[in-house]
């Protein structure tokens, strides 16, 4: 992946592998935390349970088929104001910082190595001085902790992953409360209240873009409370007659969306992988999360740098996205302009297919369950924009014909059997 953006998109079919590249980003940040749980190390056999407490599931990351080595490249662009402000004097530049990490399973362990780790001036650290090393070790933890504000024991990973279930760990999902796990609420209710001013501006930041979708909700704004009877937090939206609406009564594309932004800034990450944002969300619904995900990256308050694997053209930033593909030699990733992802994605529902007699089609999906995917044009033409039931009317020459519930009733009468 190469000149990435402030927001990256990742397109490709089903089961191609866009998961293992968000996956693989999160395996590296995994990996980093070796060289500053002890000094720089170069060169070292790990145990399954050392590859558990770095948060990896080692039975997860292996082809299975042939379980050769792991090599994961990275190049970090770091300004020298970034290491002053987290107490890092600068001793070698850091403009441009190579990292490559290789494990590789050997008859039940595995050999971890730092292969690279040179600086803009060419110093490789794997082949530096004790001084050096020591300040490599520092670069490593700044880069796979985030530390808001400067307390370590406030330090959190720098890179996190939200799933398409909008969840980020075993706990979260044992906790599981609709979409929104009590923790997250927690911590929403804890940024509200908080005196570090970095924390109430996420807070305010989430009430804020949450209000793009006010013409779907009405006025208001988000709030949460806390019980301390029960000692649960509640999240909802609260309308100007101070009524709040808990979150579990709104529609679930709005969940989700609260879910995803709430996660994005309560993670206190910089670099943030998104499993497919547009999830239970209608198109229109999907360009106003990009405006959202635009809005957080430039805040200089959420996260700096977002990485997205997506279905839909509606997330597309800057001039390029990545299109992924099978090849004979296997998957590969591509750097193409952002006019082309509509086609790429055979996404036709924002656009008409004309036809020789002047009507309009659309490209529309039926999965292998039978379940059809319409586009929003002929939701709206259906008078469903919010789903409904359909009609398939079809008759002796094999045409079928499309109609709501409402229309098909308005056309068809029903035969009399006893007739």
């Amino acid at each position: 992946l190469e000149e990435m953006g402030a927001i990256c998109v990742i397109h490709g079919e089903n089961n191609i592998g866009k998961s293992n590249v968000l996956e693989a980003m999160q395996l590296f940040f995994q990996l980093l935390k070796v060289q500053y749980q002890h000094n720089l190390v170069l060169s070292t056999e790990m145990s399954f349970s050392e590859i558990k407490q770095l948060g990896i599931i080692a039975d997860e990351i292996f082809n299975l088929e042939n379980p050769g080595a792991i090599e994961l490249n990275a190049i970090f662009e770091i300004e020298a104001n970034e290491l002053k402000n987290a107490g890092i004097e600068e001793l070698l530049p850091t403009s441009i910082v190579q990292i490559n990490q290789r494990l590789k399973p050997i008859y039940g362990t595995f050999d971890y190595q730092l292969t690279q780790f040179k600086f803009a001036d060419g110093t490789d650290v794997t082949d530096a001085n004790n001084e050096q090393q020591s300040y490599a070790k520092q670069i490593a933890k700044f880069l796979a902790q985030s530390i808001l504000p400067l307390k370590a024991e406030n330090a959190d990973n720098r890179f996190i992953l939200i799933g398409t279930d909008r969840h980020i760990s075993e706990k979260e999902r044992e906790a599981k409360r609709g979409m929104m796990s009590q923790s997250l609420c927690l911590q929403l209710y804890d940024a509200k209240e908080s005196r570090e001013i970095v924390y109430r501006n996420r807070w305010k930041l989430i009430v804020r873009t949450l209000q793009k979708f006010n013409d779907i909700l009405g006025d208001g704004e988000f709030s949460v409370l806390f019980d301390r009877k029960t000692g649960h937090a509640e999240l909802g939206f609260e309308s100007p007659s101070s009524v709040l609406t808990p979150i579990e009564m709104l529609g679930s594309g709005i969940q989700q969306a609260v879910a995803l932004i709430a996660r994005l800034l309560m993670s206190r990450a910089t670099f943030v992988a998104i499993e497919e944002p547009e999830l239970n969300l209608r198109y229109t619904l999907q360009l106003r999360l990009r405006e959202v995900l635009y809005e957080i990256v430039k805040s200089n308050v959420g996260p700096q740098q977002i990485f997205l694997t997506s279905h839909s053209p509606a997330f597309e930033y800057g001039e390029h996205f990545y299109a992924m593909r099978t090849t004979s030699n296997g998957p590969i990733i591509e750097r193409r302009s952002t006019q082309g992802a509509e086609s790429f994605t055979q996404h036709y529902a924002i656009t008409s297919l004309p036809t020789a007699d002047k009507r309009k089609a659309a490209l529309c999906y039926v999965s292998n369950e039978g379940l059809v995917q319409l586009p929003e044009r002929i939701r709206q033409l259906l008078g469903i924009e919010q789903g409904g039931g359909i009609m398939l009317l079809d008759d002796e020459n094999g045409q079928v014909e499309l109609l709501s519930d409402e229309k098909f009733y308005d056309l068809v009468e029903p035969i009399d059997e006893q007739k």
